[in-house]
Order: C-alpha cells, then sequence, then structure tokens
C-alpha cells in the first residue's frame, strides 16, 4: 500500500455552524501519520480566527454573498466568485491536494469547482436536513455526500451517506435531564442572541412566573439586549441568570429540562447529541429558509415544537413552556426522540469516507446511501 502523505483540504466555514463539524472531522483525520490538512475560508468567516488557533494552515479568499444585495453588490460577488475559482485553481495546480471538502459557507463552491476542474477527488459535509442551494448544486458532481439525515439524503441526489453531524464530547457525555419539581428552562438565540426571542421571553416572565414553582432559567441574551432583558427579570420570582454569552453551553445543557432555541444545524447536533427537548424559533431570514426545514423535520420525530418567528409572541411561547412544562412524560418522550436523532461517532464516520475516497480503507457499518445521478 502507498504510505505517502494524503494532502486534504476543507474548503468554507463563514459560521460555526459550518466551520465547527469540520474541525472534529479534521481532529479525526489528524490522528493519522499519512494525512495532512489544511482548510480555505473567507477573510470575514470566523475561521480566519477559529482555523489557526486549532492549529491548521488556512489560505483566505475575498468573497461575499448573493443575498440582499443590489445589482452592483450581486455582480461583484459573482465576479469575486470566479476569480475565487481561478485562485484555487493555481493553489490546486502548485500543490496538488488527493482530495477537498466542501462544507458549507462562501469559500466552499469555488474551491470543489476548482478541484473538479483538475479531477481532484471531492466531497461535501451537509449539515442541515434540508441542505442549502451550494450543496444542493455540488451533490452530483462530486464523489461523496456526507448527510446529517435521511431527511436530508431524500433531497439531494449524488453519492450520499448517512453520517450525521460531529458535535463535541461534552455534549454525548450528557446524562438525562433532572426533570425536578421545579422546570429548568434554557433560552438562547446563538453567540449575538435572538430579539424576537429576548422580547418574547420578556413578555412571556409574568406567565410564566405564575407556574407553580415559576421556572429556574438561564438566558443567553447576546450584548446588544442585555440591559432590557436583565431589566425585565428584575422581579421574577424564580431562579434566573441573564448572560450576554454562555461560554459552557455543554454545562448549561446538562442541567437543562426544556430548551427555547433558533434551529441551526450544529444547536439541533447537540440537542440530539444531549437528549434534550426543545421549542426552536427558526432564524426566518436564514440561507433557502434552511432553519425552518431544519426545526420541521426535527418535529416530524416528537423531539421539538415549532414556533414560527412571525408567530412569537409572549403569550405562544409561555403557553409552550406551561404546556411542557406540566406534562414531565412527553417531555421524556422528547429527550428519547431527540437521542434517536444523535449519531455519536458522526465524525469517525466522515473520517472514514474522506479516507475510502483515498483509497486508504473502506467505510464501516450500514450507512445509508442514495446514489442518483
Amino acid at each position: 500500500m502507498d504510505e505517502r502523505q494524503h494532502r486534504i483540504v476543507f474548503a468554507g466555514g463563514g459560521t460555526g455552524g459550518h466551520l465547527f463539524p469540520a474541525l472534529a472531522v479534521a481532529d479525526e483525520l489528524r490522528q493519522r501519520p499519512d494525512v495532512s490538512i489544511e482548510f480555505v475560508g473567507a477573510r470575514r468567516g470566523v475561521e480566519a480566527r477559529l482555523v489557526p488557533e486549532a492549529g491548521y494552515p488556512l489560505r483566505l479568499l475575498r468573497l461575499s454573498g448573493l443575498k440582499g444585495r443590489g445589482a452592483i453588490g450581486r455582480i461583484g460577488a459573482i465576479v469575486a466568485a470566479i476569480l475565487a475559482v481561478c485562485r484555487c485553481l493555481g493553489w490546486w495546480l502548485s500543490s496538488r491536494p488527493d482530495l477537498v471538502i466542501g462544507v458549507g459557507g462562501y469559500a466552499s463552491g469555488p474551491a470543489v469547482l476548482a478541484a473538479r476542474i483538475l479531477r481532484v477527488r471531492t466531497m461535501v459535509m451537509e449539515q442541515n436536513h434540508y441542505p442549502g442551494a451550494t450543496n444542493r448544486a455540488l451533490a452530483p458532481r462530486v464523489d461523496r455526500v456526507c448527510v446529517p439525515s435521511e431527511a436530508a439524503l431524500r433531497r439531494l441526489s449524488g453519492r450520499c451517506v448517512v453520517t450525521g453531524n460531529p458535535v463535541r464530547a461534552e455534549f454525548l457525555a450528557i446524562g438525562d435531564p433532572p426533570g425536578d419539581k421545579r422546570l429548568s428552562l434554557l433560552v438562547f438565540g446563538g453567540s449575538r442572541g435572538a430579539r424576537s426571542i429576548n422580547r418574547a421571553m420578556m413578555d412571556a416572565l409574568p406567565r410564566l412566573a405564575r407556574m407553580e414553582p415559576a421556572p429556574k432559567i438561564v438566558h443567553q441574551c447576546g450584548v446588544d439586549d442585555a440591559p432590557e432583558v436583565e431589566t425585565a427579570y428584575r422581579g421574577y420570582p424564580g431562579p434566573a441568570e441573564v448572560r450576554p454569552f454562555l461560554p459552557d453551553m455543554p454545562e448549561r445543557l446538562a442541567v437543562a429540562d426544556l430548551v427555547v432555541c433558533r434551529a441551526g444545524a450544529s444547536t439541533l447536533s447537540e440537542l440530539a447529541a444531549a437528549g434534550r427537548p426543545a421549542i426552536l424559533v427558526p432564524y426566518p431570514h436564514a440561507a433557502d429558509d434552511h432553519q425552518r426545514h431544519n426545526a420541521e423535520a426535527v418535529q416530524e420525530t416528537g423531539a421539538a415544537i415549532v414556533i414560527l418567528d412571525r408567530e412569537l409572541n409572549g403569550e405562544r411561547l409561555a403557553d409552550g413552556v406551561s404546556r411542557l412544562g406540566g406534562d414531565p412524560e412527553r417531555r421524556r418522550a422528547m429527550a428519547r426522540a431527540a437521542r434517536t436523532l444523535a449519531m455519536p461517532d458522526a465524525a469517525r464516520k466522515i473520517a472514514g469516507v474522506a479516507l475510502e475516497l483515498l483509497g486508504r480503507e473502506r467505510v464501516n457499518g450500514g450507512e445509508s446511501v442514495n446514489d442518483v445521478s
């Protein structure tokens, strides 16, 4: 067997939802002495900071999105994407990779397309149950696509493998919800908070205060809304903690009975790994409305209930919390359903797919494969 060094490039990022699963797989592959890894990303993405911190080489492209831009902005974004393809072609010609893995985000498309032009092996990691436009376009053109669920499998053509989404080991170690008489509620809307969730929670507090006993609430609200949210909680009769940001999410999930949050792919994977029931409020401006599709796929399993952002208010949110708070058996059923969505060895499976494409080993297990050209 050829023992030469195999060079793998992860392309994409932009958000933690794209980047963190990629880093988990990269860490899995880094354990092999015959594999070297680097990343390609966008200058404005989170990868510009987090990839070097993780110890990986990083090349950056100047890229921007098309949505929400005027005609001149869209033309500029298209030109930047074409230039990015050309730059990747130059990189791959001077230092040819053995495999390019698109992980979503602005840099994914140009890097994978350049690899295809040069007949370099390619694969895609899709995090969402409802795949985004870039990966829907790339899927039939790459050698393999790793998807989180059967729902995603049905929505893509190409050689797809159900692998799940990688999450940190801390989430997989979380036990059952506390299940005390006092409901423990965790509320968050991403690292910068979510204004609609913050406002709905502030409006819901008087109703939640009438629950017996009033729930214990931990609320991550973001920096901008923190003063207003902190003021709203004054006088709330139950234990409450308001924080702009929660750096210790595994520990917070471990002591939560119920979660109110957005429906990003990484968040949903963490909820599944932890086995936590949720009230999901999809971010309405996500690309291709993928958060709504993600949330509805989870709701179909019985692991969550969905409230659309346009329908969210204090009364609706308080009603959902109080109903689930007063029904511990339903929460337990939702927690069990959430765990059925978890795939604790997702990083290993995706790494195995990559190594198979390199001819290093075969994929283990009986994953579903959709081979539709």
